[in-house]
């Protein structure tokens, strides 16, 4: 009993196009075009959603960023493109704002961890889309302990 090897030909070659078919549609259905993060996956949708609203910021908070040396703009453009979401140190279960810590290097260098909740309790509700602030880390140079009361 052999192979009839024009039969394997012709199923492989079916098999080839299906393969082909489905790669495009996978390439035309996540690409978006940019070299940005790809914001389909979890980390995407929250860097994504906290790069695009303002965040809400503590006197206190302020406080403590400028006691740590840190500009109180340090959110940019480059914070932004390096950010990482370490779900390990978030609570991401806890409703209705799960917090998120975000990782991410400075223009000048220097690594950061920042403490955010994130409040989206309705997403085509761009009124009721909040990010608050909780707490900056400077892992660089570690934490100074500030009087800001």
């Amino acid at each position: 009993m052999g192979v009839d090897r024009k039969k394997l030909f012709y199923r492989l070659k079916f098999y080839g196009i299906g393969v082909g078919m489905g790669l495009i549609v996978v390439w035309a259905t996540f690409y978006n075009g940019k070299d940005k993060r790809a914001s389909w996956l979890p980390e995407g949708r929250i860097l994504e959603f906290l790069e695009d609203y303002e965040m809400e910021v503590s006197d206190q908070l302020k406080c403590e960023i400028e006691c740590n040396n840190l500009p109180l703009n340090f959110m940019d453009s480059t914070f932004w493109a390096n950010a990482e979401v370490d779900f390990d140190k978030s609570a991401v279960k806890r409703k209705p704002c799960p917090e998120h810590y975000i990782q991410s290097t400075l223009a000048d260098g220097r690594l950061v961890g920042i403490y955010v909740d994130n409040c989206e309790t309705c997403i085509d509700c761009p009124e009721e889309l909040t990010a608050t602030l909780r707490r900056v880390v400077n892992i660089t140079e570690g934490e100074k302990l500030c009087d800001c009361n």
